[in-house]
């Protein structure tokens, strides 16, 4: 089952996690992922049907540029709020 690595500050305010959730794209997983534990970590990566532009989503190490990005059952997720500031 694919896993999915949902850091501190995306977590709902609790501590980052390792989740496994079933799905075959990312798009999926983040569903699933909804479905069990509510909607916050989906709400915070997807907007009208995209992955967000300030939110990095990696798969395997490789940045998903789509939520229709298929997904393996050994598949690793991360997601990130992108690092931006100063001059």
């Amino acid at each position: 089952m694919p896993q999915i690595k949902v850091p501190a500050a995306l977590a709902g305010g609790g501590a980052g996690e390792t989740l496994e959730v079933s799905g075959d794209t990312v798009g999926e997983v983040l569903d699933n992922h909804a479905n069990d534990h509510g909607p916050e970590l989906r709400d915070s990566v997807v907007e009208d049907g995209e992955i967000k532009e300030f939110i990095n989503v990696f798969v395997d190490g490789e940045e998903a540029t789509t939520l229709d990005q298929p997904v393996d059952d050994d598949t690793l997720i991360r997601v990130m709020p992108a690092a931006s500031g100063g001059r």
